[in-house]
């Protein structure tokens, strides 16, 4: 099991994080190593559903993500299955201003705890692994920072 956590804070509001956090498509713009994000359907709590290709190394990883927990402008929880299983958490407060704006800034943190097949791990061995996917949560929230500040 691999686990990383990251925080960054965001020049945008909560509701404007979510929201982009809320559409499957936009994780494909964020997140490196994700190449697609297909068959998206709507679940009756408002969270989707969608299939996602994710390559690792050269390694093309095929799975499901599902949103299972869903607090508008403050939490969203997806549950990863398939080539990946675990789950990321992203948690969202309003961050006060220099000026006390309490609505414009979001810290974010972002934890994602998942299981990587053994073909990977053996390829890439685990502490290459750990690093890599450091490096891609990292990555990941600042592409979300850059695209939601521009």
């Amino acid at each position: 099991m691999f686990s990383v956590e990251k925080r960054i804070v965001i020049d945008a509001s909560p509701a404007a994080v979510f929201s982009f956090l809320d559409d499957p498509r936009n994780h494909v713009k964020i997140t490196p190593s994700l190449v697609d994000i297909e068959n998206i359907e709507a679940l009756p709590d408002g969270g989707k559903r969608a299939a996602y290709r994710y390559t690792l190394a050269g390694i093309e990883l095929v799975g499901q993500v599902e949103d299972v927990e869903r607090s508008p402008d403050e939490r969203l929880v997806q549950r990863l299955s398939g080539a990946i299983d675990g789950t990321i958490r992203y948690e969202l407060e309003a961050e006060e201003t220099d000026d006390g704006d309490v609505d414009s800034r979001t810290s974010l943190r972002y934890e994602a705890e998942y299981e990587l097949p053994a073909t990977v791990v053996d390829s890439l061995l685990a502490p290459i692994a750990k690093a890599y996917n450091q490096r891609e949560a990292k990555a990941t929230l600042e592409n979300l920072k850059t695209f939601l500040e521009a």
